[in-house]
């Protein structure tokens, strides 16, 4: 019997499985991901298939579009690390004030960071003989217009900055080149400057013996003994080199290091499908974290910004508003992407790319059109990808979503997202501000502009520490409650987000607790990994940043916004065909209205409506505002309804000259575990008198699926009563302005756009929140 088993090589594996093999245990290391030698990664930007996805041939990203999260993972030796932007940072102290188990703070955690930063040979890039790349300079210039200088920071990153092309051996006796600033961080540096975990931590956990299988995907664990869990447990892994054929391992001891959606899941099975965990905490799942992640561009900068010079990330700029619940914070980095990436990146400018369509509004489509144009690229080291940017945020977003199980055994990730909205938003807005110092014009994640669906790379939660089982998973050590010697040591244990890019936290988490751990299986009290003698303090850039007393300085742009609550009733025919567009159209919706009237079969939605930004809302035509409520749908959802979450609402033309139409899309959980979609459209027939007949009636299609090519299973029509309108008025919050008469203004232009000349003054008697 093996002494441990590591599942998964990021970096709380790759930490693990090192220490662990340096303290003289026995271990074997399971990665699902294949393993990259120099020179080896994809490279072929015709064919997402060829080598980049894992869902074809266990490629390098494993992208999982769930419905209320878009999550992007890695997968390969040495695990997020191929494809991270090398930035490593630590929190400020104040994000361990809430969250975290006792003890937890700055003081406890700064020796491990420093160790992590001593075996990553971190640094900023102001170290590299190279000099700044021109989007460096351009940033701090950003930094220095928007009066933010104090708040700019040049990251430690990650990266070897020797002489590039020349092969030089790291402190761990591995093989690397020097950063050649080709851009290609995100995509696998193919030099190996990248200080990434297989040229380091598993190199040492290798050299002293440690087993690895890699494309071996762990299915499974279970107690050798349920009645005794200390006894030992025994790993069920997928072997995809013998074609996906199922083998064990035994251990004394199992390091669940997969990833932080990944390690919830197995845990997930192992306790409501196998059953072979049955005592793990209620808490499993909660508290999952997406790190506030944001993704903006910029295009058509006044200065060449060069995107594909430089490592990804060199700079960042702190953004700290507000105070208590109202607190805003995040980070503000800039990015980079490879030249071949140049013409997909350019169909996200808002100036007229096929992309700017406003009708491709359903999940599916939106991925089509970008698929469509991957594969139509062309690598270019010239023309407007030059004067392009890309800028990822993180912040403290409100750590509330949750990973579960679907009655059906799949797996959702549940994202509530008003919560987070107001750092979504002041994201934009430090977007927008810094498109425009650089002259350039901004643009968002259009799965984020037109569907309110968030996306990150940095997954946190769902295993979380906690002081006792009614607060967590795992122990402040990473030992599953009920479960010794069982761990959980990635960024699924970090019960918070941490504001920054976690990967320097989470290995300073797993330094600390397989420290801990060792000491345990060894019966060695005092042992310590071998170079903590050679770790010396490394000061963090965010620990020299200013923030002056009332907060940095706010968005010089500031936003109105409005929400206001909608309640519309009618019935539905189960089984009716789709209605295709054309003049029957709304014959065949009408004639489903009265069939399903004559059947009692009702369809009632109780929505709350949210747009972020008026001006946004009303000029943008793919720009959506957030939709959140409840569907009942005979038929399909339980008597008090489906709660449907991050659906969107907007107007948009079907033709660039048509009439506008008002778009709503609400998913939703169906009664029988499977997912569907409610798409509804209302004709706006343009400014005119308010026509109650012509805009209180919302045509409804019912899909089972989220996307286009999904069955349709039911249509109707809703209504929007008089009474319900009155109502719907006297919901009306704005917020983002404290002045009654921009209230008032963006209330009458809001309204005004689809329910014909509703002035400021007729609403005068409605409370303005």
């Amino acid at each position: 019997m093996l002494d441990a088993v590591v599942i998964g090589t990021g970096f709380g594996g790759a930490v693990s499985a090192c220490r662990l093999a340096q303290a003289g245990l026995t271990v074997r290391i399971l990665e699902r991901g294949r393993r990259y030698d120099k020179g080896g990664f994809p490279r072929d930007f015709t064919n997402p298939k060829n080598g980049w996805l894992w869902e074809h041939g266990q490629g390098l990203y494993d992208v999982k579009p769930f419905n209320q999260m878009t999550v992007v993972q890695g997968a390969g030796y040495g695990g997020g690390s191929l494809i991270y932007a090398n930035v490593h940072l630590r929190p400020v102290p104040a994000v361990f004030e809430s969250g975290w188990p006792t003890g937890y703070d700055r003081t406890l955690l700064d020796p491990y960071y420093d160790l992590v930063g001593y075996m990553l040979d971190i640094k900023p890039i102001t170290a590299s003989p190279q000099g700044l790349p021109p989007k460096t300079r351009l940033m701090r210039a950003v930094a220095e217009r928007t009066g933010r200088l104090d708040q700019f920071c040049y990251p430690n990153v990650a990266i070897d900055f020797s002489a590039p092309g020349r092969a030089v051996r790291n402190k761990h006796d591995v093989p690397q080149e020097g950063c050649n600033y080709c851009g290609e961080c995100d995509i696998g540096c193919n030099v190996h400057a990248k200080n990434t975990l297989d040229l380091n931590y598993l190199a040492i956990a290798e050299r002293r013996g440690a087993q690895v299988s890699t494309q071996c995907e762990a299915t499974r664990i279970e107690p050798l003994m349920p009645a005794d869990p200390a006894a030992g447990y025994r790993v069920y892994y997928r072997d995809y080199t013998d074609g996906g054929a199922t083998r064990t391992a035994e251990s004394k001891a199992v390091f669940l290091c997969a990833g932080a959606v990944n390690s919830t899941e197995l845990l997930l099975r192992c306790r409501d499908q196998h059953k072979t965990l049955p005592g793990l905490s209620e808490r499993l799942g909660f508290r999952y974290s997406g790190n506030g992640d944001f993704l903006a561009f910029a295009f058509d900068t006044d200065e060449a910004f060069e995107p594909a010079r430089g490592p990804t990330i060199t700079t960042g700029i702190v953004v700290d508003e507000g105070s208590g619940p109202s607190k805003t914070w995040f980070i503000f980095e800039e990015g980079g992407y490879p030249k071949e990436l140049s013409a997909l990146v350019q169909m996200l400018n808002p100036q007229g790319t096929p992309f700017a369509r406003a009708a491709e509004l359903l999940r599916d489509q939106v991925s089509r059109e970008l698929g469509r144009h991957a594969r139509a690229t062309v690598p270019s080291d010239d023309g407007p990808g030059r004067r392009s940017a890309v800028f990822l945020a993180m912040g403290l977003d409100a750590a509330s979503g949750r990973i579960t199980l679907g009655p059906l055994g799949h797996l959702k990730v549940l994202w509530d997202l008003p919560p987070n909205l107001p750092l979504y938003d002041t994201q934009t807005r430090i977007a927008q501000d810094v498109a425009g110092a650089l002259g350039g014009k901004a643009a968002e994640n259009p799965l984020w502009q037109r569907l309110r669906l968030p996306a990150t790379v940095h997954n946190l939660g769902g295993c979380v520490m906690g002081d006792t089982v009614a607060y967590g998973v795992v122990d402040p050590t990473g030992q599953v409650f009920g479960y010794p010697g069982l761990y959980v040591m990635d960024g699924g244990a970090l019960p918070e987000a941490t504001g920054v890019n976690p990967s320097h936290t989470i290995a300073a988490v797993a330094e600390r607790n397989i420290e801990i751990a060792a000491r345990r299986l060894t019966g060695n009290g005092t042992w310590t990994a071998p170079e903590r003698a050679k770790a010396v303090p490394i000061v963090d850039p965010l620990d020299r940043i200013f923030i002056p007393a009332g907060g940095t300085r706010p968005s010089p742009t500031p936003t109105v916004g409005i929400s206001f609550r909608e309640r519309l009733r009618g019935y539905h025919q189960l089984g009716a065909a789709a209605a295709g567009p054309g003049p029957g159209e709304h014959d065949a919706f009408i004639a489903a209205e009265k069939a399903g009237k004559r059947a009692g079969s009702r369809l009632e939605v109780d929505i709350t409506i949210t747009a972020a930004s008026v001006d946004r809302f009303l000029s943008e035509p793919a720009h959506a505002a957030l939709l959140e409520g409840t569907v009942r749908a005979d038929g399909l959802t339980d008597p008090a309804g489906a709660r449907a979450t991050n659906g969107v609402f907007n107007l948009y033309s079907e033709l660039e000259s048509g009439p506008p139409k008002l778009h709503y899309v609400m998913p939703f959980t169906g009664s029988d575990g499977r997912d569907y979609q409610m798409e509804g459209h209302a004709d706006v027939d343009g400014p005119g008198p308010f026509d109650l007949m012509a805009t209180s009636v919302v045509y409804a299609t019912l899909r089972r699926g989220t996307g286009r090519e999904d069955p349709v299973v039911s249509t109707g029509i809703v209504r929007l009563g008089l009474r319900d309108l009155v109502d719907e008025m006297r919901s009306i919050r704005v917020f983002g302005t404290d002045d009654l008469g921009r209230k008032q203004d963006a209330v009458g232009r809001f309204f005004k756009r689809f329910l014909g000349p509703v002035s400021a003054t007729a609403l005068r008697g409605f409370r303005l929140g």
